[in-house]
């Protein structure tokens, strides 16, 4: 955005199970969050086994975007973005979806999964300092609902990412795994994700990834159960995840019901679902990668990579941004 004016925007992220709202003020160069709301919609619910956004998950869609709107208007953004991934790229219906979401807020872009990557990227590459980066291959992980975005990169930049449809959501559609995870449901997924994972370690051979960068509502979680006071630290700045100790509670959360993460203290109810099916995912990942011997978690993602793009345009706002309608 060289020599532009400030302008307030608001980026929307429907993603598989969050949506996200995150207004910013951007100018050249930087740019700055001024609010953040996330809410938990599912609309991938039980979609990836019917081809189906349900009736009751695109009503609950409808409703957060408006209310998402009337936040926006509230807080005068200029111009508005809002991204659709994996759910709305796969689901038969996911055109509707969009059509009304064009009726009561706004135009809804259905992305690809290398797009979504690539926003992944600059949103996590802009918390990690290079005390942490080093010279070794980083591999970032992404757990969405519907894809996990594996990307890797050095300091030098992107390297090569891939978009695997290993979502929470997909896997607990495909797999119907029984409460608590049951040895046969982790041999599935074992299956299911070491089949997924060829191609990246294919290419990752001899220049295996030293660091694993965590991003999403699981890896929060396990920040918070590692670090209570986590939660409080800067957004901007990524931070370590004690690599034994998050293996250790990947593999103990795996066998724990529903109920009993329920009542585990820093497990918000809404991440009870998918929370074991996201840990033995990531412990899978943790095996297929042993020379990865630190661990980060950022809780720059998506959304942040938007606004980073944004503030660096050398042409005013990249093409996307819509001005906000009242």
């Amino acid at each position: 955005m060289a020599n532009d004016a400030q302008q307030r925007l608001a980026l929307v992220d429907c993603g598989t199970n969050t949506f996200t709202l995150q207004i910013a003020n951007v100018e050249s160069g930087r740019w700055e969050s001024v609010f953040r709301q996330r809410r938990f919609v599912r609309i991938g619910l039980n979609s990836f086994r019917t081809g189906k956004i349900s009736p009751d998950r695109m009503r609950r869609g409808m409703d957060v975007l408006t209310s998402f709107k009337e936040t926006a208007c509230n807080y005068n953004v200029t111009h508005v973005r809002a991204v659709g991934c994996s759910a709305l790229r796969d689901a038969r219906n996911g055109s509707d979806f969009v059509r009304l979401a064009n009726d009561v807020a706004w135009p809804v872009e259905v992305i690809d999964g290398k797009q979504e990557a690539d926003w992944i990227h600059l949103g996590v590459a802009d918390t990690v300092s290079e005390d942490h980066l080093g010279d070794g291959p980083v591999l970032t992980m992404d757990i969405g609902g519907g894809s996990v975005e594996l990307i890797l990169w050095n300091h030098q930049g992107l390297v090569k990412a891939w978009s695997l449809d290993l979502g929470v959501a997909r896997l607990t559609d495909w797999i119907k795994p029984s409460d608590p995870l049951s040895p046969s449901d982790l041999l599935s997924m074992k299956r299911v994700v070491g089949q997924a994972l060829e191609p990246v370690l294919s290419h990752c051979e001899g220049h295996p990834p030293v660091m694993l960068v965590g991003t999403s509502g699981a890896f929060n979680t396990l920040a918070v159960m590692e670090n209570p006071m986590s939660q409080w630290h800067p957004r901007s700045q990524a931070d370590v995840l004690p690599l034994a100790s998050l293996r250790s509670r990947c593999k103990a959360i795996q066998g724990m019901t529903k109920v009993e993460l329920s009542a585990t203290e820093n497990v918000h109810p809404d991440r009870v679902p998918y929370m074991s099916v996201a840990c033995a995912l990531i412990e899978q990942v943790m095996e297929a990668f042993p020379s990865i011997h630190r661990v980060l978690r950022s809780r720059y993602t998506l959304a942040e990579g938007v606004f980073v793009e944004a503030a660096q345009s050398p042409n005013g706002l990249p093409k996307g941004w819509q001005p906000l309608q009242v």
